[in-house]
């Protein structure tokens, strides 16, 4: 696939991120074209076309997947359908980005991989962290040898409060699928050549423990055994008053490198009520650069076929963690991960 153009996209699920990817491809990317948008709500794909100027709206995916004039496809749907449509779209010659997770059973990211393999269209997952400056500067400090062998690494997610969400309509383990799915993306990418073997996690409902008894996880902790001797801790938490906290740290034989930052900037207030800082609110503001550079990724993937960004191994050896950790708090023991 090699397109000189700038290229055509549709957008399937017009939801909260769904939006936010629909207007960065309409206002953000100076070679891409937002052409359609599909949701099967009411009125929903209308809507949002509308705002952006899209000049084709669908309540069904098999009607966007036809338009002849779509180059590539952005999957923002509920989690438990995007295998299936990354394998419709793969099987339409769309070229896909599908927002994690890729898939909730290591069968249907096999499905979604051998779809794309056989349509010979890219497949891009939505990894933002991987594109946040911090996070690439730490990355490539750790190729450039500066920390030495990595010994601890830690990555964590603390969404901002307070907690309002109803957690019945919460699917379980949310956490581990949609929540620290990013945490273990990023130890597997800040590890690179190292394989995970053994993963034990403990998770609780710490900020609404009248739901604990339903099977509802809003906090958990989990550590991360590699092949190459290091030790990782990712940790996450639905509720944090004082901001959207995500931060990783790699310590080595050599060195650590940090990064991540809930301040907003480095800009400190000094003011008759002490010292205080703003804080990231949304992930939105905090990962504007990283949602737009990734979607920057997949367009050139487009046009030169080569995928530089998160691939669907990528999404699949994420997901394996995730799925370990949920027999390890199910059956409260350590799961020792097979490669």
């Amino acid at each position: 696939m090699s397109i000189n153009r700038p290229v055509n996209i549709g957008l399937i699920g017009a939801g909260r991120i769904g939006s936010f990817h629909a207007q960065s491809v309409a206002r953000r990317l100076v070679d891409a074209n937002l052409v359609a948008i599909a949701d099967p709500a009411p009125g929903a794909a209308e809507k949002l076309a509308a705002e952006l100027g899209a000049p084709n709206a669908y309540t069904s995916v098999s009607e966007l997947l036809a338009n002849r004039d779509i180059d590539g496809v952005v999957i923002a749907t509920p989690a438990r359908f995007h295998t299936n449509i990354v394998v419709e779209a793969a099987e339409a010659g769309k070229a896909v980005f599908c927002e994690k997770p890729m898939a909730l059973t290591l069968e249907d990211a096999d499905r979604a991989i051998a779809a794309a393999r056989a349509g010979k269209v890219p497949l891009q997952v939505g990894f933002n962290r991987r594109w946040d400056q911090a996070f690439a500067e730490g990355r490539a400090a750790i190729d450039d040898g500066k920390i030495g062998s990595p010994q601890l690494i830690r990555s964590l997610t603390r969404d901002p409060g307070p907690f309002d969400a109803d957690p019945a309509k919460i699917p379980q383990w949310t956490i581990f699928y949609e929540t620290l799915i990013h945490d273990f993306d990023t130890l597997l990418w800040l590890n690179p050549g190292a394989k995970p073997v053994e993963v034990t996690a403990v998770a609780d409902a710490l900020v609404r423990p009248d739901f604990a008894d339903k099977g509802f996880h809003d906090t958990a902790v989990v550590t991360v055994r590699f092949d190459n001797g290091s030790i990782a801790v990712a940790e996450a938490n639905f509720c944090a008053m004082y901001g959207y906290d995500i931060r990783g740290e790699v310590f080595g034989s050599g060195g650590m490198v940090t990064m991540g930052d809930v301040r907003r900037s480095s800009m400190t207030l000094f003011d008759k009520k002490g010292v205080s800082n703003d804080t990231w609110r949304r992930d939105t503001d905090h990962f504007v650069h990283g949602y737009t550079a990734q979607l920057a990724a997949f367009v050139e993937a487009i046009r030169t076929g080569e995928v530089t960004g998160p691939t669907g191994e990528d999404a699949r050896n994420a997901l394996a963690i995730a799925l370990a950790c949920v027999g390890s708090v199910s059956e409260r023991k350590t799961v020792k991960l097979i490669n």
